[in-house]
């Protein structure tokens, strides 16, 4: 690992070294601040880091404080905002990073509980209904399809719903509010790195996912509601009984 830094900020500090550079005096030192190498090892503690080749005590890790830098499934989402592959002492963990692509980035939560959809069948109007799984696995939408449910003024409630929109591990910071239930498409996305999350989920000693279905947000008619297993992203929408109870994992975007 030491070995490919030292190339990387190698391959750094020639990219850095312009026509107007090679024409001062080579014995210049280079100083790891021109390079970005401008945090400590404290400012970058929990993100993903390269330290400068000249001096072991100056780092680069994108910004300092960034949550997103470096992030991919598995790693550890931390109440503090930081995001680890490793356990650190003294941080509150809230999450396993299961999703990542440009600013499209959620966490799932450490526990998990079982939940109807919902306690009667009718078709919620402010759902869209998915009819075939190539509609439903495009619903990234489980934010708003938790807030449409909790604010329906229908005949029945929804209790996987409400468990993920009053999902509260922490008091407060990352992870205390902003929890739903997640689209179809979302739990379908979290296949991609099941492996991952559930060595991050084992690192903290939490219930790992399972290769049965989860409920999602996303809905198919009055009678059914689309259920997933993020094991291998099979999805079923006329399996998923409304008022069945399936597996819930809250999702939380950061």
């Amino acid at each position: 690992m030491k070995k490919d830094i030292l190339v990387f900020g190698s391959l750094l500090f020639l990219m850095s070294v312009s026509g107007a550079a090679l024409a001062q005096n080579c014995t210049s030192p280079t100083r790891c601040d021109e390079l970005g190498y401008t945090f400590s090892a404290e400012d970058c503690k929990g993100i993903r880091s390269l330290i400068c080749p000249f001096d072991s005590s100056k780092y680069f890790c994108g910004e300092a404080g960034d949550p997103a830098a470096g992030v991919v499934p598995g790693m550890i989402l931390y109440s503090d905002g930081t995001v680890s592959e490793n356990v650190i002492s003294g941080k509150t963990a809230v999450g396993i990073v299961a999703y990542v692509d440009g600013s499209t980035r959620f966490a799932v939560a450490l526990e998990e509980t079982w939940a109807y959809f919902s306690t009667g069948r009718e078709d919620v109007s402010c759902l869209t209904n998915y009819r075939d799984s190539s509609s439903a696995q495009r619903d990234f939408n489980g934010a708003t399809n938790t807030s449409c449910m909790i604010n329906y003024n229908g005949s029945y409630s929804h209790p996987a719903a409400e468990y993920c929109n009053n999902y509260k591990p922490v008091s407060s910071g990352k992870g205390s509010s902003g929890w739903y239930l997640p689209g179809a498409g979302e739990l379908y996305v979290t296949s991609f790195s099941y492996g991952a999350i559930n060595l991050g989920l084992q690192k903290l000693s939490k219930t790992q996912l399972s290769r049965n279905y989860y409920r999602s947000s996303s809905e198919n008619d009055d009678y059914y509601a689309w259920v997933v297993q993020p094991s291998d992203g099979d999805m079923d929408g006329n399996y998923g009984n409304k008022v069945g109870s399936y597996r819930v994992r809250c999702f939380l975007a950061f």
